[in-house]
């Protein structure tokens, strides 16, 4: 099992697929981080132009580790 860093959201650079915003969520709420992805996959599924902005938005906000 992976160590997770959960004092606040972050950007796991290290475990990114495209910019680790998912991957920092998962080390927050100490997730498994294909779940994670999974639920971002479903979001963008029924809800796209939120999802996106979402994800765009976090990746540029949130700081990386």
């Amino acid at each position: 099992m992976a160590t997770y860093d959960t004092d606040r959201w972050y950007c796991a650079r290290a475990y990114r697929k495209i910019a680790g915003v998912c991957a920092g969520f998962a080390g927050y709420y100490q997730q498994p981080r294909w779940l994670i992805r999974l639920l971002a996959v479903i979001l963008l599924v029924m809800f796209p132009v939120a999802a996106i902005l979402a994800y765009l938005v976090a990746a540029l906000v949130l700081p990386n580790r």
